[in-house]
């Protein structure tokens, strides 16, 4: 994927399963790639159309800890490897002053960006 250069924050792995729900629906939508204070990789089993906007919330620690709420915009989507696996690129566009400082600390302590 070369997504990369549209980026203005270095995206962090996730060393655990970040599990993404629709939170009007509850949906699952898929799971977290990598991170960053400004945007978001999933890994979902169905596609998700670009430039459409969804409210989802996903947790940065154990056990719900952690929840976050944060609007996203879906700016591109691209067929995985595995069969019926979609990888989106989103951007953060709606997050709260709070959900916002979570999501700082934990970008500060992930370890490995992506390149």
């Amino acid at each position: 994927m070369s997504h990369a250069h549209k980026r203005r924050s270095a995206r962090k792995r996730v060393a655990q399963v970040i599990m993404v729900t629709n939170s009007f629906s509850g949906e699952s939508i898929g799971r977290v790639g990598n991170l960053s204070n400004e945007g978001l990789m999933l890994l979902a089993a169905k596609e998700l159309p670009e430039e459409h906007y969804y409210q989802v919330g996903f947790s940065l620690g154990p056990a719900n800890a952690n929840k976050i709420e944060v609007g996203i915009q879906s700016l591109w989507c691209d067929q995985a490897k595995s069969a019926n696996s979609y990888w989106i690129g989103c951007k953060i566009i709606d997050i709260s002053p709070d959900d916002s400082a979570l999501l700082q600390r934990w970008v500060e302590l992930a370890a490995e960006t992506v390149r």
